[in-house]
């Protein structure tokens, strides 16, 4: 399942990251990595961007970078 599937407040494990090198490396210098925990926040009411809480940061992707990261969901 990929990142731009989850519902608000749902919690996910990073499984891959299939984006091209440079944004791939953009990704990873924002704490996005496989292995670690992520949370959607919000999502804007048309649904084109996605605020996740990664740690103590959060960040705001496009529709389009969420769908290039492949999630684990966790219970």
């Amino acid at each position: 399942m990929d990142l731009s599937h989850l519902s608000t407040h749902q919690k996910a494990l990073i499984t891959t990251i299939n984006a091209q090198n440079s944004l791939k490396k953009r990704l990873l210098s924002l704490g996005f990595s496989v292995g670690k925990t992520i949370e959607v926040v919000e999502t804007s009411l048309q649904k084109n961007t996605i605020k996740i809480a990664l740690g103590f940061s959060s960040v705001a992707l496009r529709l389009e970078e969420a769908k290039m990261i492949e999630v684990e969901v966790q219970q």
